[in-house]
């Protein structure tokens, strides 16, 4: 099998032409010319794919990634923990775009499509709002579709210029990610950076990257306001009624929000979540 698909990418190099590019992990990658077939696992960048108009070349996406457009429903193949092998080479894909979180297995987990010629980009995961800006031009070069991933990253960057907060007193913000085991964001993350321009100062933003509090730690912090990226009013119950936290400000005084899931992933449509927390932030109302 692997036999027949190696020959079936010669021939397709042969008769077409590529580019060599060099990934997020400093890996070289060559690259047709013409992009057809993609198949992207982890829906940040399946939405900036998306809204560049492309959803028709993405034959396939990880299963988070179906509910982003119609047109992935029955596309979702892939688990974002790590790469399916045997669900790629079935599918036959151009390229593949991936994330460096997506290597469970480390960088050896690529060479097998090496082997087969099926090329596989591995981008960074942008750590602030400004870097989703080279995701987007970065997406638009391997795609080789730069008019639209300019008119992409200028509408981003003119919104968000419009949503960044002020300089003035920033309200303490404590961000749940889960709740068994806690997991929230610390300094140095695309998240902190949405909390921070939203107006926000997150009260673990002097541990870098992502962390594991104790609960202890969070009364000790004392937030005036606690998010969640999840619309489920179990979420917000359970968070109301930890018996620990009933001293909290953001407890006495209610102040316990989601926003739209689309905060948990550095794309395009974070937008829609930073105005949200910039909202409640700014007039203590949702």
């Amino acid at each position: 099998m692997l036999k027949k698909v190696f020959m079936l990418n010669i021939f397709v190099f042969s008769i077409g032409y590529s580019r060599i590019l060099v990934d997020g992990i400093g890996r070289k990658v060559e690259i047709p010319e013409k992009v057809e077939r993609i198949i992207s696992t982890v829906p940040s960048n399946t939405e900036i794919i998306v809204d560049m108009g492309l959803v028709n070349i993405l034959a396939g996406v990880d299963i988070y990634s179906e509910k982003i457009s119609k047109e992935l429903e029955g596309k979702g193949i892939l688990n974002t923990d790590r790469l399916n092998e045997e669900k790629i080479m079935e599918l036959m894909p151009d390229l593949v775009i991936t994330s460096q979180h997506n290597l469970s297995k480390g960088k050896e987990s690529l060479n097998i499509f090496d082997e087969v010629g099926i090329p596989i980009y591995v981008m960074k995961t942008p750590n602030s709002l400004e870097e989703v800006k080279k995701s987007i031009d970065e997406i638009g070069n391997l795609l080789n579709e730069r008019k639209k991933s300019d008119n992409l990253k200028n509408n981003y960057a003119e919104e968000l210029e419009k949503l960044k907060s002020q300089k003035e007193r920033q309200k303490r913000v404590y961000f749940e990610i889960l709740n068994n085991p806690i997991y929230t964001t610390g300094g140095k993350t695309f998240l902190n950076d949405v909390i921070e321009n939203a107006g926000g100062k997150n009260i673990f933003e002097n541990q870098e990257g992502w962390i594991s509090p104790t609960l202890e730690s969070i009364i000790e912090e004392n937030p005036e306001f606690i998010f969640v990226g999840e619309d489920r009013k179990e979420i917000i119950e359970d968070i109301k009624t930890r018996p620990e936290w009933r001293e909290l400000d953001a407890i006495k005084t209610g102040k316990v929000y989601f926003v739209d899931e689309g905060i948990n992933r550095p794309s395009t449509r974070v937008l829609k979540s930073l105005k949200q927390m910039k909202e409640v932030l700014s007039n203590d109302k949702f």
